[in-house]
């Protein structure tokens, strides 16, 4: 009976008893990382939203040229108690109704035009009143134009033209915020291939140490080692399990700093990277180089869109400078109609009356408005000149030191850039130079450990010697694996220099304006 508890005991426990499951692996390639960063990377969404506001801006800027239609009406009544007896009722009453359109439009060197029409209806009890009621029109058309300050297309459209430099920085802002993504992807992820192969190459290192340890504790059985043998080889593995755990640690530092440029930390699966470090030559032109730099970088961009908006504001402040000279103009008709009335007082002097001549209702007026049968214009000037300093002069002072920062800070940029570019080329040749050197440590440094083996294996060598060997070779291992990434950043931070990061991965910036460039 006990056995059988016992037994069942045992099943109960299996599934507690069973060893941890490793966690799923997902294999990456370096192009699957960067199409993952792309896609979900959180600092790069946030500016991508940049452009959009960018955009409102720029939308917002251009209303001003917009036409504004505006309607006015209004309808009223006016009771007043007689005091004469030429109101023509003892209580006068009037009744008065308008109703008006008015089209604005803002031109484009400045000024402003409206067209206005006007149309009114009134009516009294009022005996005198010779048309009752009466219908008046008026079509006017009024141009306000400044002929110095405010005058031309830069005065008028400062806001336009600095807005629009705002959205394409904001553009090629974004444009390098994905080059530098793409880098920070490619470098997080050549890191990691790094540390999983630094991973096998101590590994190896430990288990070659582990079979030197096993043989010579044989070799100290038979009585052909001594026990200090044991002892070296011991110390070395034990070193050397130190450094194979530092490698571990160090495949889950560049994994989580990969995640987090990923936006993937929450993800159960454990990232291994697919890809492995090749060398590949790129042939350098310093000319070429740098006119690509020069024509293509993101950052030069936004500099030369900048000295661009202080040339803007520097033309627009010395406008602001000029005295403020206002051409005003209008022009306008007017239409009248109503129904005659006969009156009890006329007071005509000739005795003549014109009211044969009025119609009977609005579109009589309105007729005789749009034909332009009474024609009246005035036009004038009007002249100002500030008695003292303005604040545009200080403004325009301000402006021009602004643009002279600006030229400073595109020659400063350009001058990076040339510095940059010589120091690409140099890290490509040098990089290179380094890869071959430390293959060609890597090979020598097999064939001197296996020649030490063979050495040791015949007794003409020390445990110590081979131990020697064993970590040089390792040491060598790491040391081209390492140039060939370091070879790959090389190459992929010139693609970022020169500013054809996009163009070698075949990425179009335009997937990330959301259909709106």
């Amino acid at each position: 009976m006990k056995k059988m508890i016992a037994f069942g005991l045992l099943l109960l426990a299996l599934p507690f008893l069973s060893p941890a499951q490793d966690p799923p692996i997902k294999s990456l390639t370096l192009d699957d990382v960067i199409a993952q960063a792309l896609k979900n990377n959180l600092d790069l969404q946030i500016e991508m939203s940049n452009p959009e506001i960018s955009q409102a801006i720029l939308n917002k800027s251009r209303a001003i040229f917009i036409p504004t239609l505006t309607l006015d009406f209004s309808r009223g009544s006016n009771t007043t108690p007689s005091s004469s007896v030429f109101t023509g009722a003892d209580v006068e009453k009037a009744d008065a109704s308008t109703l008006g359109f008015t089209l604005s439009q803002r031109l484009l060197i400045g000024g402003s035009v409206n067209v206005s029409l006007d149309n009114s209806r009134n009516s009294t009890n009022s005996r005198f009143s010779q048309i009752n009621p009466r219908y008046g029109s008026q079509l006017k058309f009024d141009l306000n134009q400044p002929l110095l300050k405010n005058f031309g297309l830069t005065a008028t459209k400062r806001g336009i033209l600095i807005a629009r430099n705002n959205r394409d920085k904001s553009l090629f802002a974004l444009k390098q915020q994905v080059i530098d993504l793409i880098y920070s992807t490619e470098e997080a992820y050549w890191n990691l291939v790094y540390s999983h192969q630094n991973l096998e190459v101590k590994e190896k290192s430990l288990q070659l140490a582990k079979d030197l340890l096993k043989q010579n504790e044989i070799q100290v059985r038979v009585g052909v080692s001594a026990p200090m043998d044991i002892l070296t080889a011991q110390a070395e593995v034990a070193a050397r399990e130190s450094e194979a755990l530092q490698a571990r640690s160090q495949i889950q530092t560049y994994e989580e700093n990969l995640r987090r440029i990923l936006n993937l930390s929450q993800m159960p699966e454990t990232i291994v990277p697919k890809d492995k470090p090749e060398f590949r030559s790129l042939a350098a032109d310093f000319n070429e180089f740098l006119q690509s730099a020069l024509m293509k970088r993101p950052d030069i961009e936004q500099v030369r869109l900048e000295l661009k908006s202080k040339n803007v504001d520097v033309r627009y402040y010395r406008n602001q400078t000029l005295p403020d000279l206002q051409l005003t103009a209008s022009y306008y008709t007017k239409g009248l109609s109503g129904t005659p009335q006969d009156v009890d007082i006329i007071l005509i002097a000739d005795g003549s009356s014109n009211a044969g001549a009025i119609g009977g209702n609005l579109s009589d007026s309105l007729r005789d408005a749009l034909k332009g049968l009474y024609d009246n214009y005035s036009i004038g000037l009007q002249l100002s000149i500030p008695v003292v300093g303005t604040s545009a002069k200080a403004d325009l002072v301000q402006a021009r030191l602004n643009l002279e920062q600006s030229l400073l800070t595109l020659k400063k940029t350009e001058s990076i850039i040339y510095s940059e570019v010589k120091q690409v080329i140099m890290d490509l040749g040098t990089s290179a130079k380094i890869v071959e050197a430390n293959r060609i440590s890597r090979e020598l440094a097999d064939q001197k450990l296996a020649a030490e083996q063979k050495k040791l294996a015949v007794g003409l060598s020390t445990n110590y010697q081979v131990l020697q060997y064993q970590r040089d070779f390792a040491n060598a291992q790491i040391a081209e694996l390492r140039s060939l990434i370091d070879h790959s950043l090389t190459l992929s931070r010139a693609d970022k220099v020169l500013g054809t990061t996009l163009e070698h991965y075949r990425i179009e910036f335009s997937d990330f304006l959301g259909g709106k460039k």
